[in-house]
């Protein structure tokens, strides 16, 4: 039987760097924003082996993840200095809800506080509705309806590629960036959508080709915290 050391020793470096990674659910958009890669790109060539991680790179990794750099070199020992990993897992509870980062830039803590870990925290606050996640808008274009530091509930819109309803506002995440928009109420053609944005106070139309959207996520609550 090969154990996990087994199997990590036959990798290189480049994939023990997108272990790591994925094992701290770290995409490059996170990863750029720490400082640790040039852009959000480099995740993805490194995991296609177009690309090879930077000395600076992979030490910056390891200083802010704990990350064994020995095990990452080599594949012997552990992934997590002294074992232990930042963000373990946590059993839920049937009232809570998951704060967590999916690029969407924070999530909270337990105290309903900030953080820019990219981890999944378990949380229970009142918010009514069905939601699969929650998390800190940091987009300006919606406002004043809903601000920068507004907590919103998000739901993944799984019709958008053939169906998508107008007039409700959504969070598009697509190849290149992630923005919060409201669907326009008209759509002209099957090979874009149309949506609506603040541009210094005047509501402004812009189309977003589909063949760049990933996910679309319905906005099905929000909050503005004191």
């Amino acid at each position: 039987m090969t154990t996990d050391n087994e199997q990590t020793t036959g990798m290189g470096v480049a994939q023990r760097f997108v272990k790591a990674a994925e094992e701290l659910h770290l995409s490059g958009g996170r990863l750029y924003r720490d400082g640790i890669v040039a852009n959000e790109q480099v995740l993805s060539k490194i995991k296609n082996g177009w690309q090879k991680p930077q000395k600076k790179s992979i030490e910056l990794l390891c200083k802010k993840y704990n990350i064994n750099a020995a095990w990452l070199y080599t594949g012997e020992g552990d992934m997590f200095l002294a074992g232990i990993k930042p963000f373990e897992q946590h059993v839920r509870s049937e009232n809570e809800r998951l704060f967590y980062n999916t690029d969407f830039e924070l999530c909270l803590n337990n105290d309903g506080q900030p953080i820019t870990t990219g981890c999944v925290i378990p949380i229970s606050l009142p918010i009514a509705g069905d939601f699969d996640f929650m998390c800190i808008n940091n987009d300006k274009s919606l406002a004043p309806i809903i601000m920068p530091g507004d907590v919103i509930a998000l739901k993944k819109l799984a019709t958008w590629k053939t169906y998508i309803p107008g007039d409700f506002i959504c969070v598009v995440v697509t190849s290149e960036y992630k923005v919060l928009r409201k669907v326009s109420v008209t759509q002209p053609d099957e090979q874009s959508i149309n949506f609506t944005q603040m541009v210094d106070g005047t509501p402004e139309e812009s189309s977003i080709p589909k063949d760049i959207i990933v996910e679309i996520y319905k906005v099905v609550g929000n909050y503005r915290r004191q």
